[in-house]
């Protein structure tokens, strides 16, 4: 049933949020999707009935649309998508904690649920600590990195983007308390590597499976819903980088290819 905009405006200026459906571990699944989704959101893309994967959505929208029946844990808030990350977690990182693994994509992302799954599986197979789907050629991008690479599997690197990053548990444990300190999510990608102790072996874009990120960059609600400028997320940028000691944000580098083997 959709609320009027009275309704949704009132519940929604609470930065704290509404939970509406909260996390209840199950067990029944070793993997978790977070995902904050507005009212042109894709993730209706992603469901399936046979998905191997509990989910959680978080509505921030208009208040037009009602995606509670989309997921297994579902609340509504403003504010972006980081802090609200960390404050869910604060609250419910008892549940979290327990899934082997998280995806964290952004509500542009366009793929579908055996896609996710195989992510997951490559994750796993691979013993991963941070990564990430690899972005189509039709993408939107803003790192050439990112970008799917033909006849590989995945490539380990020193770099994930917050646009679609996927944690190991304990990689979560370790990173998710940055997420409150930057709105923008600026920077937050830099230091992840540098708390994982930067492993040669552990981060990765996984090529094997790609996704198509399909909103132009900077074109979304972010911004305005938070108040931000560009300069302004470049602050955090520096701010966070200063605070845990990384000297030179997004010097990528490719560590190693794992190449799909020659038929």
């Amino acid at each position: 049933m959709k609320k009027n905009a009275s309704e949704s405006n009132s519940m929604l200026e609470n930065n704290e949020g509404r939970i509406i459906k909260p996390f209840n571990y199950s067990g029944k699944k070793r993997f978790l999707v977070m995902a904050r989704v507005g009212d042109t959101s894709l993730h209706k893309e992603w469901l399936h009935p046979d998905r191997k994967f509990d989910l959680f959505l978080e509505y921030f929208g208009d208040g037009s649309n009602n995606y509670k029946e989309d997921c297994d844990f579902y609340s509504e808030a403003k504010n972006s998508k980081w802090p609200r990350f960390h404050k869910i977690i604060e609250d419910f990182g008892d549940h979290i904690f327990k899934y082997d693994a998280v995806w964290m994509p952004d509500d542009d992302i366009s793929t579908d649920c055996s896609t996710i799954h195989q992510l997951f599986d490559l994750f796993t197979k691979y013993k991963l600590s941070l990564a990430q789907p690899s972005l189509s050629k039709d993408s939107y991008y803003s790192h050439d990195i990112t970008r799917q690479v033909p006849r590989s599997i995945l490539r380990y690197t020193n770099f994930v983007e917050v646009m679609v990053p996927l944690f190991s548990r304990e990689a979560l444990q370790l990173c998710w308390d940055t997420f409150k300190k930057s709105k923008s999510g600026w920077g937050l990608d830099s230091v992840w590597p540098k708390l994982l102790g930067n492993p040669r072996n552990k981060i990765a874009i996984i090529d094997e499976v790609s996704v198509k990120h399909t909103r132009p960059l900077r074109k979304g609600t972010l911004y305005d819903d938070i108040h931000y400028t560009l300069s302004d997320s470049k602050i955090e940028l520096h701010c966070i980088c200063k605070e845990y000691g990384v000297k030179e944000p997004f010097n990528f580098k490719i560590n190693r290819t794992l190449p799909k083997k020659k038929r």
